[in-house]
């Protein structure tokens, strides 16, 4: 059987340039995308603009602009994000795509023909900014529970997917399916479906006009997440083999679309579900709520600027517990780039090539060669059981540790001092292990780690690194800037 990785993000709306958490989940697809490369699967990540819907219109008719123009403009925004922050995605969908809006039609149309989708009205409160109806018992005082502003109570004429009729199905599909829930998460999702009501999937015409027209009644548009969520299958739809998707990375704010919504559509339209949903938690930055009035909101752009792409990386995806809650702590990020970042890691890759000009180099046995191997051993079998939180735990705790143990024996033995023969074995010994940890970092450090299997012609690859003596042609390596704060 063919070894592969679908991961996907979720499509952004383009209403606004992309956050720290849209960053945190596009970096940690990016990281499972590079990961999975790294050991030669076949991988495909997918991402994307979500470029329908009411709040769209609303922005573009705030700003003088049609719809198209704004989504042409801010799909191009992220673009230049994702590539400022070294994002390797294969594919940027976005949901204006004429080749994505036939596929939305034709499945529409085959969950209609199964008889899954009627008419109906409906009456309810109404968030603008998520998209979605809620019940008075989800609302917090009477606002949205994630926006935290007031509802809109609205009456409608729509079509309704029959979601109630699924959830024994749903059910089913959990208890056979343990790896598609996150663990975490697994019992409220669960809970949700005893009250689980039809969705409401279209809006008239007359009250949203932006977005794909429904194949069996032109004066109405899908619901921006019946259409939204369909991307996954149209983003590989020419790619054979790819479906279904292995990883879905998203925030919890949009969990129960991918948990519940997702799978009885496809359910529905009768084909293979996804494997498995990864979810993170919300980030606060020191603590305290990101927000424009406390002046804290921390711009991943910026952060790139000024520091460098693997730090933003470095921080979320090993300082940040994936799952949970987690906070972007200013000092404790600046101290990571600064000891960690640059004072073990781009330091010592400086020290043994100024060491192997200085001193020079033969091939020494590293004591802890038989430690890295098993470390790789135990990462390919994570990799193999997609269990991204403990690779992630993995990265952050059992192989960073492999830096500082090669420093520490740089350390003790003292090269430096002697620069004879047992002194070359030391620093040849330290460089082998170096290059190698270095190939199970790309994932995590890609800049800085591409920079030193680019120094010494190694490939990034996991799969085929080797402990074997590399040739030193450089006369420094400078992976990382010293910012001053």
């Amino acid at each position: 059987m063919e070894r592969k990785c679908y991961v996907t993000t979720p499509i952004y709306y383009p209403n606004a340039k992309p956050h720290l958490g849209s960053a945190y989940t596009t970096i940690s697809a990016d990281f499972v995308k590079r990961l999975y490369d790294a050991f030669g699967y076949r991988t495909f990540f997918l991402t994307g603009t979500d470029e329908h819907g009411e709040k769209i219109s609303e922005v573009a008719k705030k700003m003088g602009k049609s719809p198209q123009e704004l989504v042409d403009e801010m799909n191009a925004t992220y673009k230049e994000a994702w590539k400022k922050l070294n994002i390797s995605y294969d594919r940027m969908i976005r949901t204006t795509e004429e080749a994505h809006k036939k596929i939305v039609r034709e499945f529409l149309s085959k969950v209609y023909e199964k008889g899954d989708i009627y008419k109906g009205k409906y009456e309810g409160q109404y968030c603008v900014g998520c998209e979605r109806y809620y019940t008075e018992k989800e609302l917090i005082d009477g606002n949205c529970p994630y926006h935290l502003k007031p509802v809109e109570n609205k009456s409608i004429e729509a079509y309704f997917f029959k979601l109630s009729e699924y959830k024994e199905n749903l059910l089913s599909f959990y208890r056979e399916n343990e790896g598609f829930l996150p663990e975490k998460y697994r019992s409220n999702i669960i809970n949700t479906l005893d009250d689980i009501r039809d969705i409401c999937i279209s809006r008239p015409v007359e009250q949203v006009d932006w977005g794909i027209r429904l194949p069996f009644d032109e004066e109405h548009v899908a619901y921006v997440w019946f259409d939204a969520l369909i991307n996954y299958l149209s983003g590989v739809d020419s790619i054979e083999g790819m479906w279904p998707p292995d990883m879905h990375i998203m925030g919890k704010d949009i969990m129960w679309f991918h948990a519940v919504l997702w799978p009885a559509m496809l359910m529905s339209y009768g084909i293979e579900l996804p494997r498995r949903i990864l979810v993170h938690g919300f980030l606060t930055v020191d603590g305290k709520k990101m927000s424009k009035s406390l002046g804290n909101v921390v711009d991943p752009l910026e952060v790139e600027e000024k520091y460098s792409s693997d730090a933003l990386r470095y921080y979320l995806l090993t300082k940040v517990s994936f799952g949970d809650d987690g906070d972007f702590s200013w000092k404790l990020f600046r101290a990571s780039y600064a000891n960690e970042l640059i004072g073990h890691y781009g330091n010592l890759a400086n020290r043994l090539v100024k060491l192997a000009n200085s001193v020079g180099i033969e091939d020494g046995e590293y004591p802890r060669e038989e430690r890295l191997l098993e470390l790789r051993s135990k990462l390919e079998a994570l990799v193999s059981e997609y269990k991204l939180e403990e690779i992630l735990r993995f990265y952050g705790e059992e192989l960073w540790a492999e830096v500082t143990e090669i420093n520490a024996y740089l350390n003790d033995k003292e090269p430096w001092r002697t620069k004879d023969g047992e002194a070359r074995k030391v620093v040849g010994a330290c460089l082998k292990a170096f290059v190698f940890i270095s190939a199970l970092l790309e994932p995590l450090i890609p800049q800085g780690a591409g920079k030193v299997l680019e120094a010494f012609s190694r490939e990034r690859s996991i799969e085929k690194a080797g402990l074997e003596l590399p040739e030193v042609r450089i006369e420094s390596l400078l992976l990382y800037k010293k910012v001053e704060d």
